[in-house]
């Protein structure tokens, strides 16, 4: 242990060594003393050892404590960050959340890294190449799906040009914020459900 080769004196760390052999070749005693140099100077107190968070003047960790620091740097934010609604499932969301990236297992994906797939075709339409934006926006098996949706939920017709714009939609929906959160709880199912009948 390292309490068994220093020890505190007078504020100064001494070594007590053990050897095996008494005498040190010329590169042993060159290695000893590059090590002494190094650990030398560390800062050593008695005690037990503990994990000191140094960006806190107490040393404690706090989840607030990052923010502060992540927020006095200058960093770019996202003009639009991913908005989570806890009215589905985690795993439901991420669907959506991986779609509007572009993150996906499509076929456009595959063969972007190197994932040998015989044809790039949607698997639904057969007539573009299968790509997030395609399977949830551009074929018309989805548009057939998002207008069912607007229908069921009463809401104007959806225009959307790519995944950004869906998940946009409950921002303009008319109603209450509770209906909107609630659009919304269904358009990420939809994401989810659209994934699963195409076998994303």
């Amino acid at each position: 242990m390292v309490a068994d080769r220093m020890e505190l004196c007078n504020n100064a760390v001494e070594f007590k060594w053990s050897w095996v052999r008494s005498m040190l070749n010329y590169v042993e005693n060159g290695q000893l003393q590059q090590l002494i140099g190094m650990i030398g100077g560390s800062n050593i107190g008695s005690g037990n050892d503990s994990w000191k968070w140094k960006y806190e003047a107490s040393g404690e960790f706090s989840v607030a404590n990052v923010k502060k620091v992540l927020n006095s740097v200058a960093r770019v934010r996202p003009s639009k960050v991913f908005e989570w609604n806890n009215w589905v499932p985690k795993k439901v969301a991420l669907v959506a959340w991986r779609a509007e990236m572009e993150r996906l297992p499509a076929k456009l994906a595959l063969s972007a890294r190197n994932i040998p797939v015989q044809n790039q075709l949607c698997a639904m339409c057969g007539e573009y190449e299968e790509s997030s934006e395609h399977l949830f926006v551009s074929c018309h098996f989805a548009q057939i799906i998002w207008q069912n949706i607007v229908g069921w939920c009463t809401v104007p017709p959806i225009i959307a040009f790519d995944v950004k714009d869906l998940l946009m939609l409950h921002g303009f929906s008319p109603g209450s914020g509770k209906k909107r959160k609630a659009f919304y709880a269904i358009v990420l199912v939809s994401f989810w459900s659209q994934s699963r009948l195409k076998g994303e």
